[in-house]
């Protein structure tokens, strides 16, 4: 866990401690969230603009570029461009590698804003010699081994399902949002990854979405829970989110199914969706951590159902644990703010409406924000 420099801990203080922003979702004299109530002017087609630039460089904003694939060899790639604004920009890459005997590599890595790049036209990111490029059909996304201790990739994300958003993607309150867009569901992946001074010729399926937003994810979510994989020739994503109680204490459910015509089936927020978690972890967080489960299922009123299941763990991150500054752990402490963020290589079972049940994997994602 070396890759935590003093910048990752000034922008992690700063998102949790200097903002004093509020959301506001209304009393709760609503049973369920509305997604009536949520933006829904862009329709259904996505635009490249929308995988561009989407903030103003204000104080408090931040987004970010994701990539995830599942290799044929069962090796995952995980790597994201990460621009936060917080008194300054600042910029950063992650990066993980996860093999089926258990070796393992990441880091983060820190960039100069004068070796940045990012278009508002499309999705088109530069940090240094590393690339994040494309129109939501083809990407090339391209990690400097030079950045990275040796590992690196460059490779082609060919999307083979059409981008979604529920609505406009975006969950929003007054001035304050947060937003999303699946920009490429399921994609072939092709190319080539260097590790340990050996280069090899790499193929899968892969994940590209796109995050943004303009107030710290702690004060408006306690938790979500998120997947995303493919079963059959069916892309799949699944995904539960919880705002905290002051922001009504919402649960916000949502499903995407989709395959190469188009989407086959979506829904979002309490609108005939069931959710319902199993598999309590226990070995992963401390004691006094809240109640997390490794298990999503989703029923619609539409007879879909997803049944996620989290195996193996890829990343498992504490960030109060490895910060290794005295004084900083005290004020986490007394703050009773505990974040973890757990990734797992996950097996789905999809249930379609006419019955028919197809077994597939990819990757679940618990982030716990309190």
């Amino acid at each position: 866990m070396k890759f935590f420099t003093k910048n990752f801990i000034l922008i992690y203080c700063g998102a949790f401690l200097l903002s004093c922003s509020s959301i506001y979702f209304g009393i709760k004299d609503l049973p369920d969230f509305d997604p009536e109530l949520q933006s829904d002017k862009l329709g259904q087609i996505v635009r490249p603009y929308e995988d561009g630039l989407r903030t103003d460089n204000k104080n408090g904003e931040y987004e970010w570029w994701y990539f995830d694939a599942n290799l044929d060899d069962g090796s995952v790639i995980v790597a994201y461009f990460w621009k936060i604004k917080n008194l300054k920009n600042f910029y950063y890459i992650g990066v993980n590698y996860n093999k089926p005997n258990g070796e393992e590599y990441k880091k983060i890595k820190f960039f100069n804003s004068k070796n940045v790049f990012i278009s508002r036209d499309s999705c088109f990111v530069e940090f240094g010699n590393n690339v994040f490029k494309g129109n939501l059909k083809e990407y090339k996304i391209r990690i400097d081994k030079n950045d990275f201790d040796g590992f690196g990739f460059d490779l082609n994300l060919v999307s083979n399902t059409q981008s979604y958003r529920p609505q406009d993607g975006i969950i929003s309150a007054q001035d304050d949002y947060f937003a999303w867009l699946a920009a490429v569901p399921n994609g072939k992946v092709e190319g080539n990854l260097e590790f340990k001074n050996q280069t090899k010729i790499i193929n899968g399926d892969g994940y590209h979405d796109h995050n943004w937003g303009n107030v710290p994810l702690q004060k408006l979510f306690d938790d979500w829970i998120w997947f995303r994989g493919k079963a059959g020739p069916y892309t799949v994503i699944g995904f539960e989110l919880n705002t905290v109680s002051k922001r009504g204490g919402y649960s916000i459910p949502g499903i995407y199914i989709g395959d190469s015509t188009g989407t086959v089936y979506e829904n979002f927020g309490q609108n005939g969706i069931f959710t319902s978690k199993e598999n309590l972890i226990s070995n992963l967080y401390d004691k006094n951590n809240e109640t997390l489960f490794s298990k999503l299922k989703i029923l619609t009123k539409d007879n879909f159902y997803l049944e996620i299941e989290g195996q193996d763990v890829i990343e498992n991150l504490s960030l109060f644990d490895v910060v290794k500054i005295p004084f900083f752990k005290q004020i986490m402490h007394f703050s009773k703010v505990d974040p973890y963020y757990t990734r797992f290589k996950s097996k789905v079972r999809l249930k379609l409406s006419d019955g028919t049940e197809i077994d597939g994997n990819g990757v679940l994602e618990i982030m716990d924000l309190k």
